[in-house]
């Protein structure tokens, strides 16, 4: 069993952070879009604000949640191929 460099960890660690980070984003936006999904004619949200808007700047936080758990995904495959080569590279010189 090979040992595992700190370089792997952090890309483990930063790579799990942005999927965390993104994932709790999705969750936030979710919960706003169900929160404006409530909104009815007798109780219409925010007078500074258009359920529209609301919706839109919901959305676009959802895809930025989706934009940082792909970045933590490519963080996770970068130090995976990192670590593969890493560790194939001592047995191709003996």
């Amino acid at each position: 069993m090979s040992n595992v460099s700190r370089r792997a960890r952090l890309y483990d660690l930063a790579a799990l952070a942005c999927i965390l980070a993104g994932a709790a984003i999705c969750a936030i936006a979710s919960a706003r879009l169900t929160e404006i999904g409530k909104f009815s004619y007798q109780h219409p949200g925010p007078p500074n604000q258009s359920q529209l808007d609301a919706a839109d700047r919901a959305r676009y936080l959802a895809y930025g949640g989706v934009g940082l758990i792909a970045i933590g995904c490519g963080v996770a495959v970068v130090g995976a191929i990192g670590q593969s080569r890493r560790k194939a590279l001592p047995n191709a010189l003996s």
